[in-house]
């Protein structure tokens, strides 16, 4: 079984239906280890409070489905030893310090950060960070 990290734009398609949801889905089945930044609760929160602004859940659907995600994540890491690397990297790559900071709890867990955010993945394409993500369209289960 090999360890994962996913981001909050893989960890919402479980929660609600989206583009990719079914694959995001089947990444969660496969049997991996799946991790992420404790950060991750709070962009769920801000995602699904925002579908519900949007008028596209209900308060009692966004609080479910919010509830719902230690069920999918039991194991998040702190980011305390996370910061200053993705800080460093966000200010070299002019890139908000969130992608990054999951970015960086691949690296230190040795492993791949999945993602379905496309504008991060052609932002750190052609650099030595790529070899750390997963475009969650391009992955396979092994």
């Amino acid at each position: 079984m090999r360890t994962l990290v996913v981001d909050a734009s893989v960890a919402l398609k479980w929660l609600v239906l989206e583009d990719m949801s079914d694959v995001a889905k089947e990444l969660y089945g496969a049997g991996d280890r799946l991790i992420a930044p404790r950060l991750i609760t709070t962009e769920i929160a801000n995602a699904l409070a925002r579908k519900t602004m949007q008028g596209m859940l209900t308060r009692q659907e966004a609080t479910y489905h919010f509830s719902s995600l230690p069920l999918f994540l039991p194991d998040l890491m702190d980011v305390d030893e996370l910061i200053e690397p993705a800080f460093e990297n966000a200010c070299t790559l002019r890139h908000p310090i969130y992608d990054l900071l999951y970015l960086e709890a691949a690296r230190k867990a040795d492993t791949q950060l999945v993602t379905a955010d496309r504008r991060f993945t052609a932002k750190i394409a052609g650099t030595g960070l790529a070899r750390h993500v997963t475009l969650l369209s391009d992955w396979r289960p092994q």
